[in-house]
């Protein structure tokens, strides 16, 4: 926010210079952006979290500020209430229609905490004071005319947004309400916005006169000929504000301190400063004619109980309680001790302090931080239990980057449309109940849809891409809440390779290498079209189903824009901690050689490669040191495997007899029990 140094100055009295008041502000976290000659004024520019942007967005909140981080107490108060202007006896009507206590339009919402109504007669619309017109222009407002020019210094002044509203150009009763759905309004930016039914407007019995807390409507705005205004002095609801704000990409100053939540007592105090500006600055015989005040549940100051011996707990030094009080007394809280308990009153612009957190938080703050000792902590260290999971990952990690894989991080998310695309079935899939955008509607159940994204969107720019991600999938198995899968997915694609399938196995080969482990695969239905179906093999390691392995449909491929085969495999994290955390035996190298034998053969459609490799040892005996599936083919019916197995011994080097003597019992095994028919 933009703040006159010389209005700052005025209100908190400090002597400090524009340069020395910067630098104690940002000691005690205000941050600091610019500051700048305007005219006869200097502009000082700080940053307001939202967290005070209850009271700092305004110059007496940072006046306040400033004294108590000189140590001081604030002396110029809240500014004048209403009780000290000689108040009419003729009331405005407002109707609430959305109030706390409303019975219909919406009960309980609390869009309208608060609306004060005061209708002003005898105005003259002129320029305002050259004074008024400085502070303005250098608090980043452009001046306009006098009445406009004192609602917006008083907003600016107390952090109150105000409107004025040309009474001469209304018809009946002020009405807060609801906008009616298509409801048409042309703002003052002289721009004509559609309303929705979530929308507040301030309203005659005719027509919408303003977008309540955003910005006021043109047909109803102060000109040149007015001569009576009513004059707002509301509190709305924030989040409504910012929704309001958000739908329409309409940003104001109101809107800024409102959608941050205000005090709603501090309607009062802007309303009085207005009048009593008005009356001073408005015309010569400027008359207070109406006035009413709808506060249906009037917001309390409320008690925190702050134990000093926290306060130095949490600090990490010991203050005095003197000084603690002070502290807060400066701060404008009202403070009464009882032994070692401070009871706080905490006023009500203060919406951000509910805890007794949050008053240390201002002790530290106005304490200084570069006067609290530096310590180490005094804290008991364990030794962290040993996260096998998290561990498995690093080095699955490790493998696949170190094998040219790339790592991505995908949303657990995705649209209805890619359930479509990939053949999922809508089934299963949990509906996220408030998703970000239609692209994240449902939760993932597979890995594929969005790591067929990432590669139609890489191909655009390599030719050959390999990446895989580590995420979770969720699965509706109890019907009630997600299960969570922990998967490894791999995924290549080559349009220079016409089958990336065999170089994604080796990945897997290298994977269970490195766990200590051995793979197999095993012929797979899928249950997807997602995956091509007769490409597909179930991966096994130490003879457990760990996950799949295969090509996508190049249908599928196409849906996402993919012209190259893909190939792509899952493995559940979980299965493959279960597996590579199996006792291992260590088997040293043979001292004597080893021979490798092919093997080709016709099976039956229904024959597992599981069934041939278990077939394969039993016949040979410790004789066979190793089987490997390194092809197969179908066509017509007909599925042909073809296996290399090492044979050797760990006794002796073994005759070219004892060798063919090993094949024949494996042959003969073979064709007796699985009735292969073995290719010659």
């Amino acid at each position: 926010m933009k703040y006159s140094y010389t209005w700052l100055k005025e209100l908190s009295g400090t002597k400090l210079s524009p340069e020395k008041l910067a630098d104690l502000l940002t000691m005690h976290s205000f941050e600091f952006e610019e500051m700048k000659k305007e005219g006869n004024e200097t502009q000082m520019v700080f940053d307001i979290l939202a967290n005070r942007g209850h009271d700092a967005l305004s110059h007496i909140g940072m006046a306040r500020e400033i004294c108590a981080v000189e140590g001081r107490k604030f002396a110029n108060g809240d500014s004048i209430s209403i009780r000290e202007i000689e108040s009419p006896s003729r009331r405005l009507k407002i109707e609430i229609k959305d109030s706390p206590r409303s019975s219909s339009g919406g009960a309980g919402k609390k869009l309208c905490w608060r609306y004060i109504g005061a209708v002003i007669e005898n105005i003259k619309v002129a320029p305002s004071p050259k004074w008024m017109q400085e502070r303005l222009l250098v608090s980043g407002v452009k001046p306009i005319n006098n009445i406009v020019d004192i609602t917006n210094y008083v907003m600016l002044e107390t952090g109150q947004p105000l409107h004025a509203f040309d009474a001469s150009k209304t018809t009946g009763n002020i009405i807060v309400r609801r906008a009616k759905k298509g409801e048409k309004l042309k703002l003052l930016d002289e721009k004509e916005y559609e309303l929705g039914e979530s929308d507040l407007v301030i309203a005659d019995s005719q027509k919408a006169l303003a977008l309540a807390g955003v910005m006021g409507g043109i047909e109803s705005s102060v000109t040149r000929k007015t001569k009576k205004i009513i004059l707002e002095s509301a509190n709305f609801n924030s989040t409504n504000i910012r929704k309001t704000r958000t739908a329409h990409n309409v940003i104001t100053e109101s809107s800024y301190r409102f959608e941050r939540d205000i005090d709603p007592n501090l309607a009062e105090i802007g309303a009085a400063r207005a009048i009593e500006l008005l009356q001073k600055y408005g015309g010569n015989d400027v008359k207070l004619a109406a006035y009413t005040d709808v506060y249906p549940k009037k917001l309390k100051s409320w008690q925190i109980k702050l134990s000093a011996d926290y306060v130095n707990s949490l600090l990490g030094e010991k203050v005095p309680v003197s000084r603690i009080k002070n502290i807060l007394e400066n701060l404008g809280l009202g403070v009464k001790i009882s032994k070692n308990i401070l009871n706080c009153e905490i006023p009500t612009r203060r919406l951000d302090l509910k805890t007794q957190e949050d008053l240390i938080e201002e002790i530290g703050r106005i304490y200084g931080y570069e006067n609290i000792s530096a310590k180490a902590p005094c804290v008991e260290l364990q030794t962290p239990m040993r996260n096998e999971k998290r561990i498995l990952e690093d080095k699955l990690r490790d493998i696949l980057i170190g094998s040219g894989f790339s790592e991505v991080m995908n949303y657990s998310f995705y649209s209805q449309s890619d359930i479509e695309k990939c053949g999922l079935g809508i089934e299963g899939h949990f509906e996220v109940a408030n998703p970000m955008n239609p692209n994240q509607q449902y939760m993932r159940r597979s890995m594929i849809p969005n790591l067929l994204k990432n590669i139609e969107l890489n191909l655009k720019h390599f030719d050959k891409i390999n990446i895989f991600e580590i995420g979770r999938k969720y699965r509706d198995e109890k019907k009630s809440s997600p299960t969570e899968l922990s998967i490894l997915t791999g995924v290549l694609a080559d349009t220079k390779n016409e089958n990336p399938f065999f170089n994604l196995k080796g990945v897997i080969e290298a994977i269970s290498e490195r766990l200590g482990c051995t793979s197999s695969y095993e012929i797979h239905k899928p249950k997807y079209t997602a995956w091509h179906a007769g490409r597909v093999a179930e991966i096994f390691i130490k003879g457990e189903k760990v996950g799949k392995i295969g090509e996508i449909n190049p249908l599928v491929c196409k849906r996402y824009g993919i012209q190259s085969r893909v190939a792509l495999f899952g493995i559940s994290i979980a299965k493959l901690l279960d597996v590579s955390a199996k006792e291992k035996t260590y088997s040293p190298i043979g001292k004597f050689p080893s021979v490798k034998r092919d093997i080709s053969m016709f099976v039956g459609e229904k024959t597992k490669y599981a069934d041939i490799e278990s077939k394969i040892y039993h016949a040979g005996g410790k004789l066979v040191l190793g089987v490997e599936l390194f092809d197969i083919f179908e066509k017509e019916g007909e599925k042909s495997m073809a296996l290399r197995i090492e044979i050797g011994s760990r006794e002796k080097t073994l005759t070219s007899a004892e060798i063919d003597g090993v094949m024949k019992k494996i042959i003969s095994k073979l064709e007796k029990d699985l009735r292969v028919k073995v290719r010659k």
